[in-house]
């Protein structure tokens, strides 16, 4: 009798014990956590990851499966915007998903006030795409409902039908901007990563923008240091705190002697290390980011002009506003960057650093024959004080040759025959060596 009651007084005790573990593992539970559970219980099929992808606008998760998954669609997408609705009439049936159109389900949780949009699409034959949960404010999930009035009541069907029409040309303008993009192994394809980021960061694509800044910033011999600056920026500006650090860190490791301001650096992890570089440099920093803005901006709009002249499709009308628009670029640059020199001479690499005080030549170096001229003696002066390498004033020379119809010395310049001719060929690898060229090969 003793035994019984004692197995079961010690029965009830770990039963008790368990309840209470329970209890505390889930008040433990994040409230993301409890979310996410939530959401894995109602989606309509089975998945095999499911990951959160962003939560700027809404909830979002990115989720894939390893094979193909048939369940019917309530709604099917073609790429080119339209939809077509399913289960309306009994005649009406998808066929097998192809990968030219994207499957939608949607479900409608009154007992969580929300609306869970799936949409999926085919990639080498397996599911995969994005989850949207349009979440009411709730006790249970404060921070997550993005919606000040119940989405899953009917009265507001109109409201959340916009916002589905929304999501519609988001999952296609994000399926066709994930290209099979790579590692960038060459300056125009540095560039060619940081233009589509752009573009993806002003369509609001934040998360895909993201990644295709990080592709971009793999190679950090391609990287213009100017943009991790800027790209922090950007992601301050969406409250992504933790991108932007990772891209000032990025540019800390690349530039021993980068800082910005200490007592302007949002980031504590960062302002001893800006205030110990900042007592050793002590640059102009107004000066210097104007400099690597301009060196910046000459890159962007006349390598945005080239890579649409070598397209096939482009248009004749925009490859020449992208033109007259790296001339003017030009333009504003050169006044800038002679105004510097005018006023305070040209910006040493002690004023201002190594890739800021080039700037000033890449403006002169794209600038008119007379200008290049004038300004040639100032740039051959900087280079014997160390502030520009001598392969840079070889450019700038032979340019103004070639400009002159003289034969050039270096062999830097090309023209629409290839290279330019030469001075003397059986002698140029010489003073190429002597100004830290590589050599060439001459046919």
């Amino acid at each position: 009798m003793n035994r019984r009651v004692k197995g079961k007084i010690l029965f009830g005790t770990t039963a008790l014990a368990l309840v209470f573990l329970t209890a505390c593992q889930t008040n433990n539970i994040s409230e993301a956590q409890r979310f996410d559970t939530s959401i894995k219980k109602e989606l309509p099929f089975r998945i095999d990851s499911l990951r959160w992808f962003d939560g700027t606008d809404m909830p979002t998760y990115k989720f894939a499966h390893h094979n193909y998954v048939t369940t019917l669609p309530d709604a099917e997408i073609s790429m080119n915007g339209e939809l077509s609705v399913y289960r309306t009439f009994d005649f009406q049936k998808a066929s097998r998903q192809t990968e030219d159109k994207v499957w939608r389900n949607v479900v409608v949780s009154k007992k969580n006030q929300r609306i869970i949009c799936v949409d999926r699409y085919l990639r080498d034959g397996r599911t995969q795409g994005y989850v949207y949960v349009l979440q009411s404010e709730s006790k249970r999930y404060p921070t997550l409902g993005k919606y000040h009035w119940d989405v899953s009541d009917s009265h507001n069907i109109e409201l959340a039908g916009t916002t589905l029409g929304h999501l519609r040309n988001l999952t296609l303008r994000r399926i066709k901007g994930n290209g099979n993009y790579a590692a960038p192994a060459s300056q125009d394809e540095y560039w060619t990563l940081m233009f589509h980021a752009d573009s993806l960061f002003e369509g609001g694509l934040y998360a895909e923008a993201k990644q295709t800044y990080d592709l971009a910033f793999t190679e950090d011999r391609y990287i213009l240091p100017y943009h991790l600056s800027e790209v922090a920026r950007k992601m301050m500006g969406i409250r992504n705190d933790d991108a932007a650090l990772a891209y000032l860190n990025h540019r800390v490791k690349m530039e021993p002697d980068f800082y910005e301001e200490s007592s302007e650096c949002p980031f504590p992890a960062l302002r001893n290390t800006f205030e110990v570089r900042q007592r050793k440099w002590n640059y102009d920093l107004a000066q210097k980011h104007l400099l690597e803005w301009i060196f910046e901006r000459d890159n962007h709009d006349r390598v945005l002009w080239f890579q649409a002249a070598n397209r096939r499709h482009e248009s004749s009308e925009r490859i020449e506003r992208l033109a007259q628009r790296a001339m003017d670029t030009d333009s504003t640059n050169l006044e800038m960057v002679t105004r510097i020199l005018a006023e305070t001479g040209y910006p040493s690499k002690a004023r201002v650093g190594d890739f800021a005080s080039q700037a000033v030549w890449l403006v002169i170096q794209h600038s008119d024959l007379e200008v290049q001229k004038q300004y040639l003696p100032q740039l051959e002066k900087a280079a014997r004080n160390g502030d520009l390498p001598p392969a840079m004033i070889a450019a700038l020379k032979d340019r103004i040759d070639v400009r002159e119809g003289r034969p050039q010395k270096y062999g830097t310049q090309l023209g629409p025959d290839g290279l330019c001719p030469l001075l003397d060929a059986s002698r140029v690898n010489e003073w190429r060596k002597e100004v830290g060229l590589p050599p060439i090969e001459i046919k």
